[in-house]
């Protein structure tokens, strides 16, 4: 008798461990929380800052996530006396969502969020976490400490019509002493439109032709240079003047 209760014990215990007779394995609650956002950078974009990451895709189980709402930004200027884990020094500064992003931009499975009011001088963190339907907040991710320097200058930008029906760029620029050149990001628009990055040029390249473009349409170009700094932070300029040109029927 003793040993018939023993093995339905067992059976009971098993049946348990695999979901109530169910085949897999058992998964607990905390699992199925959503990973937080991956591949976090910060960079700096003239004057301001540019904070880039990918969507959680995964939940801390590795099962694919169906149901993200959003994505929490905090953000935190730090002080010399701060304490480095305090979670109530971050304050709210955006909640992304993946379906509708603005004013953040999506790039894929990417988010580009740009912090506008931020101080030369000041350093900044951010903190991220990912929410699910049903307001379910999963575990933080924060970025390193980074800090705003004054915003190279810069470049300067020539456009020429070339004969056979494209528009040629050069870039001038002056690189500071304590930063080395990346390479420039050119900017296009047409008429009155915004301006959007359509190349970049790495190293020291510093001449592009655009073969994509049409006779009776004026394009606006401008350049920005991207640099590393001496701590090893990727800054962008502003962009240079923009340029007004169209393809002439009879470039000289």
């Amino acid at each position: 008798m003793q040993a018939r209760q023993v093995a339905l014990m067992v059976a009971s215990a098993a049946m348990l461990m695999t979901g109530c007779g169910k085949k897999g394995p058992l998964i607990y609650p905390d699992m199925l929380i959503a990973q937080p956002p991956q591949q976090l950078k910060v960079e700096q974009s003239g004057s301001a800052l540019r904070l880039s990451f990918d969507l959680p895709d995964k939940d801390r189980s590795g099962r694919k996530l169906q149901d993200l709402e959003a994505v929490l930004i905090g953000r935190r200027v730090y002080q010399e006396n701060d304490c480095v884990s305090c979670k109530d020094q971050y304050q709210a500064l955006q909640k992304v969502d993946p379906a509708f992003p603005a004013p953040a931009q999506r790039q894929g499975n990417r988010i580009v969020v740009v912090d506008t009011d931020v101080r030369n001088g000041e350093r900044y963190q951010y903190r991220l976490q990912a929410v699910q339907k049903g307001g379910i907040t999963g575990a933080a991710t924060t970025t390193a400490m980074v800090k705003l320097l004054a915003a190279h200058q810069p470049p300067e930008l020539k456009a020429r019509s070339v004969f056979g029906g494209f528009i040629a760029l050069n870039i001038n620029s002056s690189i500071q002493k304590d930063a080395t050149l990346v390479g420039y990001t050119i900017y296009r628009g047409e008429g009155s439109g915004a301006l959007v990055p359509i190349s970049t040029l790495t190293g020291g390249t510093t001449h592009y032709e655009d073969q994509a473009v049409q006779r009776g349409v004026t394009y606006r170009y401008a350049a920005s240079v991207v640099v590393k700094r001496a701590d090893g932070m990727l800054a962008e300029s502003e962009p240079s003047a923009a340029v007004a040109i169209s393809v002439a029927d009879d470039p000289s």
